[in-house]
Formats: structure tokens, C-alpha cells, sequence
């Protein structure tokens, strides 16, 4: 039995950042004949469930990169990946330095919350206005972000600027123990998104806790950036979008049709039948 596993993003997501209605429809058939199959995404709840509304999900899917293990069905957070407080510091630390904006990504009381301390760029406007009004997450304007530490489990940490200044401020954070740092460019606009979170989070992570809820015996996986490629390493075939990222495409099993043409759903499709 096979698991599918696909990222969202410029992976299952149109350009619209959504599942067109063929692709809805056709997962609902697949996973009524018993298809396995989920989501490992960089996103949070927040976004995933309003996203995913009318597909019949049954499987725990693998969010923000595989930090949280959450299951729709029950709205139930089934795994945390928190930082520590050291690592925490650290980072805030590096942040300071560059008097750098950040969105810090928190969880107190089974609910998240995203804290900043202004909008500086359009990228930072962008992310802000497509989540600000979303029900599973709440986000807060503070003065201070280490007033944060003693309050709730940070888990993340996501700023957009400059490839300079990017480059520069993943260099500091990448020699942090106890974090995973990358950065790529933002798909959907101008500028470049780093994403720091507890190195003992990862979409293969995350994809090996769903083995107690799936009986399978072969990991099938999709993706177009960077951030799957822990993924593609654990899967026995992982398959990259048209439109995805040369560095993804040179370890994919196969490259298929682009995101805008319904890739992962057309190959599931065909392959189940």
C-alpha cells in the first residue's frame, strides 16, 4: 500500500494558491476507493484547513515544515516541535543585530500565535494581509520580543528582505544548535523567506510519525522547493513538479506536469488505477 505524500505551494497549489476544482474532486475519489494520502506542508493550520475544505482528508497531515503533526478531523495538534529557550535567545540575538522584523510563531493554549513588531516590506504586507483574519491563528504588534520566552512554546520564525541581507542573517543562524535554517525565494512575489525552526523538525520527520496512523509500504512524494528535499530522501519515489526548483528536479524519480496543470493529482490518478 502506498502513501502520497505533496507539498502545497507551488506543488498542489495553483498560482491563485489554490486546488483547482478538478483536483479537489478527483482526491475525493481517490481517497473513497482507499488511496493514502496527505499533506506536508510549510504552512500552518491557520491556512491548511480553509485551503483543504472539501477534501475528505483522513490521514494527520504534516505542517510548517514538520514542526506540528495536526489532525483536522479532531482540529487537534497530535505532535509540537518546539525551540528551546537558548535557541530562542539566540536567534533573537542575531535578529537584533540586524534590527531585523520578524513573524515568531507561537502556541499557548492549543492556538497560535504570530508576533511582530511592524510591516517593513511588501513581502512582510503580503503574508500578513492573506493570514491576519485567519480563525486558528491570531496575530500580535509587540515592542519586545524576548518578553515572549516564559510565555509559550516558540516554534518558528519566518522574515523576508534582500538576498543580501537574508544570506547574511541565515550565515549567523545556521551555527545556532538546535535550529534548521533555509531560505529561498518567495514564489508568489519580490524578495527572498527564511524559515528557522528546531532541528528535530522536518517533513521526512513528520512523514515517519504518520507510519502509527498509515499502514504503508512505500512513501510516494511531491514537491517544487528546497524545504521537500528531506522528503525526497526518505521516499522510494519522490516526484517534482515542471515548475519546481533545478536542485529538487536533479533527485526527483521523474519530472511531472507543473502545478497549474493538476501534476500530482493526474499522477496519483494514474498511478492508482
Amino acid at each position: 500500500m502506498e502513501l502520497f505524500v505533496s507539498d502545497l505551494d507551488g506543488t498542489l497549489l495553483n498560482k491563485n494558491k489554490e486546488i483547482s476544482d478538478y483536483s479537489k474532486k478527483e482526491l475525493n475519489r481517490l481517497i473513497e476507493q482507499g488511496v493514502n494520502f496527505t499533506i506536508a506542508s510549510a504552512r500552518t493550520p491557520a491556512t491548511v484547513v480553509d485551503i483543504l475544505e472539501g477534501i475528505n482528508i483522513k490521514i494527520p497531515v504534516v505542517l510548517m515544515n514538520g514542526v506540528l503533526i495536526y489532525d483536522i478531523a479532531k482540529q487537534e495538534y497530535i505532535k509540537i516541535n518546539k525551540l528551546e529557550d537558548t535557541v530562542v535567545k539566540g536567534v533573537l540575538d542575531i535578529l537584533k543585530k540586524y534590527d531585523k522584523n520578524c513573524f515568531l510563531y507561537g502556541i499557548k493554549d492549543n492556538h497560535i500565535f504570530v508576533y511582530y513588531r511592524g510591516i517593513i516590506n511588501n513581502p512582510e504586507k503580503d503574508f500578513y494581509n492573506e493570514r491576519c483574519e485567519k480563525k486558528l491563528k491570531t496575530f500580535v504588534k509587540i515592542d519586545d520580543y524576548y518578553s515572549l520566552l516564559e510565555e509559550m512554546e516558540v516554534i518558528n520564525f519566518v522574515l523576508f528582505d534582500d538576498y543580501e541581507k537574508i544570506k547574511a542573517i541565515y550565515n549567523e543562524l545556521k551555527l545556532i544548535e538546535g535550529l534548521y535554517v533555509d531560505y529561498y525565494k518567495d514564489i508568489y512575489g519580490e524578495g527572498y523567506y527564511l524559515d528557522a525552526y528546531s532541528s528535530k523538525a522536518s517533513k521526512a520527520n513528520g512523514i515517519k510519525e504518520l507510519e502509527r496512523y498509515v499502514n504503508c509500504d512505500k512513501l510516494i512524494s511531491f514537491g517544487d522547493n528546497v524545504n521537500d528535499i528531506p522528503m525526497f530522501k526518505i521516499s522510494d519515489e519522490c516526484y517534482a513538479v515542471e515548475n519546481g526548483a533545478e536542485e529538487l528536479k536533479r533527485i526527483a524519480t521523474k519530472v511531472i506536469e507543473s502545478n497549474e496543470k493538476d501534476g500530482v493529482v493526474k499522477f496519483i490518478s494514474k498511478y492508482s488505477s
